[in-house]
């Protein structure tokens, strides 16, 4: 099954954060999945393999970080991490170590949110 570029996986177990990138995404043009937690993210991506996901790293049950390098072991897919509590420079080796494609802080600032998106989607197509 290949991928669909311009189809999102939103991992967050905030329901407002969730309801807000599905609304701005699917504005965009994006078809957007939403998944509250590690394990309703696999079944998300067994069913319909995303373009891009992007997760919060506090999850209930199975934390993020752990969840990305399951993700990472048997699929390519770009990641872009949301978080309220971990900064860039805490866990830029992880990023560089699971091949982690983008990073933003909360409160997600939508443009920028887009702008990685985007990016992400112009290098396949380079």
């Amino acid at each position: 099954m290949k991928p669909n570029a311009r189809h999102i996986l939103v991992i967050d177990d905030e329901p407002e954060v969730r309801d807000m990138l599905h609304g701005f995404l699917e504005e965009k043009g994006f078809s957007v999945t939403l998944a509250m937690d590690g394990i309703q993210a696999i079944e998300c991506i067994k069913q319909d393999i995303p373009g891009i996901i992007i997760i919060d790293l506090l999850l209930p049950g199975e934390h993020g970080i752990n969840l990305i390098k399951t993700i990472k072991k048997d699929y390519f897919i770009p990641i872009i991490i949301i978080s309220g509590v971990y900064r860039q420079e805490e866990i830029s080796p992880f990023m560089e170590e699971n091949f982690v494609e983008g990073f933003i802080e909360k409160p997600i600032d939508l443009n920028r949110l887009l702008q990685s998106i985007q990016s992400i989607i112009d290098a396949r197509h380079v």
